[in-house]
Order: structure tokens, then C-alpha cells, then sequence
């Protein structure tokens, strides 16, 4: 019985202490004043709005963000300019600009006595100011005496045609400027003949002259270039191109192989080059920086900024109309002043 009683004791006991420890509230012990109500992980351009922002560049020669608004000056902490080591996006748009070219090196070249070539053109499209498809075409005809030889190679006017593109490796620069690389392929279909060779008769010690016949072939091929494009005077531009060649097939005749292809040049040699004028037509119609808010004005950075002293006065929410005459007190006589 005694036992009983005392394990009843010690459960009630141990229901008393658990309840008061239960009821028991631990006080937290209280941060830094200085934080108090302050969320440490907000960010002092959470709330502001971004389409007011432009970037500019301060005394000390960094990228800095300025609200429009507020003139309050921001570093980028919260990486909203691109961060330095990071692969830039393209900032011009998809269809950037377009040009059509002439290119002059046949015919600059026919000054300095080249035999062959007349002109070529070119149409391109500028894809985000780097990717560039291109479009060739032009004429070229040759009428060559080679030196030491009996024989004037003729091929009459004929087209050709090269596609391709260039990659623009300055695509995040100034547009004016270009540095390219690019590839074309070429095709080409011709006549060519061999006339007034000279035949040399040892027997009767006579010299005659005969024409071979014409033949018709084809050739197609293919150009690996690099190149500069600079701007000379608005919308004009001029470009260099060196230019690797190596042809892909070509029809074979059996007067023997043509000595030159239009488009492609002499089969002498693997290099060439070009030189173009271009004229382009942007078709940039990208937003222009945000207009700047009611009471604002740029003013020059060498012109201090004047201060003018600006007094509120207060507006009244309710209508003009709604305002009730105001309503006069009527004077009390001094007989009728009561004692």
C-alpha cells in the first residue's frame, strides 16, 4: 500500500512540472538596434523601376546607373548591366541594317592591265550587326595574250553567281566598323575559245593562223575570306576582302581546261582579293533612352545647374464649385450685450 501510494506521488508530481513547463515562454533575446525592422536581404533597387534607369559613365571612368527620376546614382551590385567575364548578349536587333555593294577590284585592276574581269555586286542582310548572308553576282570576261605564246585565250561576257555569309567578330562594337570572315560558294556557266594561234609550218617555212571552236563548260567552287568594312560618309562604307579560292569541279572538254572562270579568276594562283563600296539602309528602330520626367530638362555638364527656391501651395481635393460660400456672423450690438 505504501508503495502504491508513493509511485501515485511521484506521477502527479511529474504532471505538475511537465504543465509549468509547457506554460514557461523563453524570451528571444533582441537583435541589434540598429537593425531593428530592417530586411538585411532587400536590395536599394527592389523598388525601383528599371525602365527609368540608363547607364553612364562616371568621373572615375565607371558603369554606373542613374534613376532619371530621382538623379540618385547606383552601382550595379544587383547585376543589372552585364557582368565582366561573362559572354555579351548581342544589343543590336535581329535585322539590324541592310547594304548593296559594287565591288571595283576587276576594274581597278584593268587599269594596271589585268586581262580579265569585269564587275561584281553584292546584296547582305545584317543579322544582330554579326551574322551577315550575302549575296554575289557580276560579269566577267577575259581576252588574254599570254606572253611567249602563239595563242589569245577569249571568253565571251558571262554571269556569275556566289551565296554565302560573313561572321562580324566586332558584333557588340561600333557597326561603322567591321572585322569579317566568311565563306561563298560559287558557280559559274561560260564559253571560251582559243583564237589566232599560230602554227608554224617547218616544211614549207609558212605560218598560218586558225581559231579552235568554242566550247561551253562549268565550274563551280568555293572562297574563304577575311576582311575590314569602315564607314567613310554616312550611309558609305568601303571594304577590303582577301580571299582563299580553290575550285570544286568543273566540266571537262576536250580542248583542254579553260584558263579563266568567271567569278572565280585565272587559275593562276589560290589568293585574290576585293575591294567594294557599300551603301546601307538601317532598319534600326530601337526605343530611344526614356524622355524625362515633367519639370525636367538636360542640361549640359559643363553649365551649372540653376536653384530655384519651389513653394507648395496647397490643392484643395474638392472641387471649386463644391465649395459652399462661406457665411458671415452677424455682429451683437453692445446694448444688446447681456450682463
Amino acid at each position: 500500500m505504501r508503495t502504491l501510494l508513493l509511485i501515485c506521488l511521484i506521477l502527479v508530481s511529474a504532471a505538475a512540472t511537465t504543465g509549468s513547463a509547457q506554460r514557461r515562454v523563453t524570451p528571444v533575446k533582441a537583435g541589434s538596434r540598429n537593425i531593428t525592422g530592417v530586411n538585411e536581404n532587400k536590395h536599394e533597387t527592389d523598388s525601383l523601376d528599371r525602365s527609368r534607369l540608363v547607364e553612364i559613365v562616371n568621373d572615375e571612368g565607371k558603369k554606373v546607373l542613374v534613376d532619371t527620376v530621382t538623379g540618385k546614382e547606383l552601382t550595379d551590385s544587383a547585376g543589372l548591366m552585364p557582368q565582366q567575364g561573362r559572354v555579351p548578349r548581342m544589343i543590336y536587333p535581329l535585322v539590324y541594317s541592310a547594304s548593296v555593294g559594287v565591288d571595283l577590284w576587276d576594274p581597278l585592276m584593268r587599269i594596271f592591265g589585268q586581262s580579265y574581269g569585269v564587275v561584281g555586286f553584292s546584296a547582305e542582310l545584317n543579322l544582330h550587326n554579326r551574322y551577315i548572308p550575302v549575296i554575289e553576282a557580276g560579269l566577267g570576261a577575259a581576252n588574254s595574250t599570254p606572253a611567249h605564246q602563239n595563242y589569245t585565250y577569249h571568253s565571251g561576257l558571262s554571269p556569275w553567281f556566289r551565296i554565302g555569309a560573313n561572321y562580324n567578330f566586332l558584333y557588340n562594337s561600333n557597326p561603322d566598323y567591321q572585322f569579317v570572315a566568311g565563306l561563298r560558294f560559287g558557280y559559274s556557266h561560260f564559253s571560251y575559245e582559243l583564237r589566232d594561234v599560230t602554227i608554224n609550218d617547218g616544211y614549207w617555212g609558212e605560218d598560218r593562223e586558225v581559231n579552235f571552236p568554242r566550247q561551253t563548260s562549268s565550274a563551280t567552287y568555293l572562297n574563304v575570306l577575311f576582311g575590314l568594312r569602315v564607314k567613310i560618309w554616312r550611309a558609305v562604307s568601303m571594304g577590303w576582302n582577301v580571299r582563299f579560292r580553290a575550285l570544286l569541279h568543273e566540266t571537262e572538254q576536250p580542248g583542254g581546261k579553260p584558263w579563266y572562270i568567271p567569278g572565280y579568276g585565272s587559275r593562276n594562283g589560290i589568293i585574290t582579293g576585293s575591294f567594294s563600296v557599300f551603301y546601307t539602309f538601317s532598319t534600326d528602330r530601337r526605343k530611344k533612352a526614356p524622355a524625362l520626367p515633367p519639370g525636367f530638362s538636360e542640361v549640359p555638364a559643363d553649365e551649372p545647374v540653376p536653384t530655384t527656391d519651389i513653394t507648395e501651395e496647397p490643392v484643395s481635393d474638392t472641387p471649386e464649385q463644391d465649395i459652399p460660400a462661406a457665411t458671415s456672423v452677424p455682429e451683437i450690438p453692445d446694448s444688446e450685450t447681456p450682463q
